[in-house]
């Protein structure tokens, strides 16, 4: 059951309490939440099985750390989300409307939220267009994960804890990345997907992949960076939207352009998480909204059902949902219905 909301500190303050409470021991209440800046320098290799390219270089991951103070510092567990394509950390942090703001409600319940920018997207550094591919995007998600269980990142003007579980979530791609890390390298408490359906794509998700390939092949969109497009480029609202209101409609930034090894390498990458899913052996929760035009229903009822080596496979609809419930009406059952399912295992 979701718990009574608590004040959320100001941004200003949050950043100042957390530097705070991380570097010196001074006694703080419970429900303070703090926001601070996080980075981990990663490298940008493929070590799954994924067969696509990635140019091995060092890059820099930035990101935020959303919890509340005491869980940060006792440093109990934390949940690493990753956006889809065509968003960064915001989905997660959405501001744009009052009380949409995922990674700071779910604080505010107690967890500890890490979102970042993945490679080439927003804050994080932005590698030419074909040298980063889901293969690889899978491996930088596990060095997160080690690093987050390391202390091994870095926090802005704070000590960096050592987390003692990790979970990792993300959203439509985020969610298959999760998949391929948690496969690949089972070094996760639990996966959180969050509407990934691997082989359940509807005609719509099939013709706009080939659209975001053509681009691709051509050298990118116009106007972005070389060899990035941005996917569904036409029909944002169908993509983004079944039953949101009209101000979180307009207040939903401009979509990023995505880089285009991740476009096209998502054929072999979607093979590799088919053929692997069941090696994951740990807890998942599978939310779905049930109007989500990438991957209608039944796609949740597949997805979870292919979890065979879970212990526990926790499956979430949001009604009247899109392909991103975050920001639909029923974007408040999102957080609770997570909340519930990270209580179950932390609390």
């Amino acid at each position: 059951m979701r718990r009574r909301p608590i004040t959320v500190t100001a941004a200003l303050g949050a950043a100042v309490v957390a530097a705070t409470i991380l570097t010196a021991p001074v006694a703080l209440a419970d429900d303070s939440v703090v926001e601070v800046p996080i980075s981990f320098t990663v490298q940008n290799t493929n070590t799954t099985t994924v067969p696509c390219a990635s140019d091995g270089a060092e890059y820099t991951v930035r990101g935020t750390l959303v919890a509340p103070a005491q869980a940060v510092e006792s440093g109990g567990s934390v949940s690493l989300l990753l956006h889809a394509v065509t968003f960064d950390q915001d989905y997660w942090q959405f501001d744009g409307v009052e009380d949409y703001n995922v990674a700071r409600q779910l604080a505010e319940e107690g967890h500890a939220i890490v979102a970042v920018d993945r490679l080439g997207y927003g804050a994080s550094d932005h590698p030419a267009g074909l040298a980063t591919c889901f293969g690889s995007e899978a491996d930088v998600a596990h060095q997160m994960v080690d690093a987050l269980r390391s202390g091994d990142y870095e926090l802005d003007k704070a000590k960096a804890p050592a987390f003692d579980r990790v979970y990792l979530g993300g959203s439509s791609v985020g969610g298959m990345i999760s998949n391929l890390t948690a496969a690949h390298y089972g070094n996760v408490d639990g996966v959180l997907n969050f509407s990934w359906g691997d082989f359940a794509a509807s005609p719509y998700g099939v013709l706009e992949v080939a659209d975001a390939t053509r681009r691709c092949l051509l050298g990118g969109d116009p106007g972005a960076e070389p060899n990035y497009a941005v996917f569904a480029k036409d029909s944002i609202d169908t993509f983004y939207f079944n039953s949101a209101e009209q101000a979180v409609r307009e207040a939903v930034p401009t979509p990023n352009a995505d880089p285009c090894g991740q476009v096209l390498s998502l054929g072999p990458a979607l093979t590799v998480d088919t053929a692997m899913l069941a090696r994951i052996d740990v807890p998942v929760l599978v939310q779905f909204g049930d109007a989500d035009a990438i991957f209608p229903p039944p796609a949740a009822d597949l997805q979870a059902a292919r979890y065979l080596g879970s212990p526990e496979v926790t499956k979430s609809i949001i009604a009247d949902a899109s392909h991103y419930p975050v920001l639909e009406a029923n974007h408040a059952q999102v957080v609770d219905d997570v909340d519930a399912w990270l209580d179950a295992r932390t609390g």
